[in-house]
């Protein structure tokens, strides 16, 4: 046995490989797997070296040159699951693919050991001593040279894969990138020396600077500790799309949902001007924050842009565009709902007037009188209060909009409506006949809401029909009517024609209308008044099941 400066070398730097191996090993982090492999190999090839320099014996020194093919043909594969571990690529690196890429060092390690059956590895392998130190002499053959090209291949791929994170990620992690690619080039330079013959030093005595450079990324950037972003998948899971845009306003990276939520195709290098919808344009530059409405890859939706600048040195900005298209419908949808609140509420106040009326009517009339009679009618009256009141609660409760319908007799509702509103000296002419299919609460208050108009409008005196048409009915009277130029705004709720009217009747009217599936229409009766027409109404006889 002999030591040399080789030999001290690859010893120390096997050492120095085997600790960091077996630190990485213990870790938990994406690369510390990888970076266990790497350094084992790297540590086996330096400890195999080690032992083939101070061997001054041919049967040794055949066992090492075995041992150190161990290392050589492990250390790309696991140099190429290392970088591919680490900067979050791992679907590069399954067991399939590694096993792949292993078979030409496999097949160059048993070569190697099989070697003196057909010298494809070392043409020729001999001991020699110069200046008093025993050297290895070899002759490399085809398949030696086509291992170290693979294995550079190899390499050559993990570092552009760390290379390109480098790029991509922050200062701290940049800098553990550095230190690593620092510490693979040493060895490798040493490689390129010793194969050009400048230098007699084997190149796995410098392994050692590699596992250095592996230690000082843990222990001074926390290289297991701190890992970058895992940039490829955070983009591509997150829900909110991403844009990232650089200071020309052009799309330098994107995530799969901003083509989603946007409902385009996005390249690099396209504009913002080219790829946004108007909406979030205009959103964009006006610098607010307010959902804004478009037309995604899978239907309209709302979303939220909001802008951030990509660095403090950099020119660019982040877009994140988010998905509030739930929180407006809710939003929405609580509007509708205090819309509908309020309707009820109007509902009440207004027709609870007409039976009110009534009952006041009556009980002067019976105080007047003394007429025992007009009490039934006030009891009517309560009734119909009762029956408002409950409908009300149910409207409250299930919306106008969701009307529970049944058989209906037309003209019995019409003159049970026309009894509930205070009349004066008005006359119902009633035409009607048979039964119809609707809810029949929100029938009565339909008609009773006409009626009361038709008389407040009509001065009085007035006649009000009500007669069936080919698909619903129609209630007319022969008072004042309306002006043609007053007539589209006569639904709207708050309406009026009249100082102590509340605008709420015909827009009931239409309300009903609206969730019976009808149409409701305002015209010039044949009396030159008001002809309130109803369609689309469904007779009892289409109705019923045979």
């Amino acid at each position: 046995m002999q030591v040399t400066v080789g030999v001290v070398l690859s010893a120390t730097s096997a050492v120095v490989a085997a600790t960091v191996a077996w630190y990485a090993w213990r870790q938990d982090a994406p690369g510390a797997t990888g970076a266990a492999a790497f350094t084992a190999a790297a540590a086996v090839w330096a400890a195999g070296n080690a032992l083939q320099v101070a061997s001054t014996s041919y049967a040794v020194t055949q066992f090492s040159v075995v041992v150190q093919y161990v290392g050589i043909t492990a250390t790309p594969v696991a140099w190429f699951a290392f970088a591919a571990d680490y900067t979050d690529r791992e679907r590069w690196a399954t067991p399939r693919i590694l096993a792949a890429l292993s078979v030409i060092p496999v097949a160059v390690f048993v070569l190697s050991v099989t070697n003196d059956a057909h010298h494809l590895v070392r043409e020729s392998m001999r001991l020699q001593r110069v200046d008093g130190v025993v050297r290895l002499e070899r002759e490399f053959g085809p398949a030696f040279w086509v291992g170290v090209a693979y294995s550079n291949l190899l390499n050559a791929a993990g570092t552009t894969m760390l290379l390109d994170a480098m790029l991509r990620v922050g200062r701290q992690y940049r800098r553990q990138t550095v230190v690593v690619l620092a510490g693979v080039t040493v060895p490798w330079a040493a490689a390129m020396a010793f194969y050009s013959g400048t230098t007699v030093v084997e190149p796995e005595a410098f392994v050692g600077v590699t596992a250095a450079a592996f230690a000082y990324a843990i222990a001074r950037y926390e290289l297991f500790d701190l890992v970058p972003v895992a940039h490829d998948r955070v983009l591509s899971e997150l829900d909110d799309g991403v844009l990232v845009v650089d200071a020309e306003r052009r799309v330098a990276d994107y995530n799969p949902s901003a083509e989603r939520l946007l409902g385009a195709e996005l390249t690099a290098g396209d504009t913002l001007d080219d790829v946004l919808p108007d909406a979030v344009l205009a959103a964009l530059d006006a610098d607010h924050t307010d959902p804004v409405s478009v037309d995604g890859g899978d239907g309209a939706r709302w979303l939220t842009v909001r802008r951030t600048d990509v660095s403090t040195d950099e020119d660019g900005e982040l877009l994140l565009l988010r998905d509030v298209t739930e929180l407006e419908r809710q939003r929405h949808e609580l509007d509708r709902e205090n819309e509908r609140l309020e309707r009820v509420a109007d509902t009440i106040s207004h027709d609870l007037r007409n039976p009110l009326t009534v009952a006041d009517g009556y009980l002067d009339l019976a105080e007047e009188t003394g007429d025992s009679e007009q009490f039934d009618r006030v009891r009517q009256a309560h009734d119909r209060m009762d029956d408002i009141i409950e409908g009300t609660l149910r409207l409250a409760r299930a919306g106008v909009d969701d009307p529970e319908t049944t058989a209906v007799s037309l003209p019995t509702v019409a003159q049970r409506a026309w009894s509930n509103v205070p009349t004066a000296d008005a006359t119902l002419d009633l035409r009607v006949d048979g039964a119809v299919v609707a809810d029949p609460g929100q029938l009565e208050s339909l008609l009773e809401n006409v009626f009361r108009n038709a008389v407040e409008h009509g001065g009085g005196e007035v006649t009000v029909t009500v007669a069936p048409t080919e698909d619903g009915f129609f209630v007319a009277d022969d008072g004042p009517g309306i002006p043609a130029d007053a007539r589209d705004d006569v639904f709207d709720r708050g309406h009026t024609t009249n100082d102590d009217g509340t605008g709420l009747g015909l827009a009931i009217v239409a309300d009903i209308a609206a969730a019976h599936g009808w149409t409701v229409t305002l015209d010039e009766s044949d009396g030159g008044g008001v002809r309130v027409g109803v369609s689309g109404v469904e007779p009892v006889e289409r109705h019923a099941k045979p």
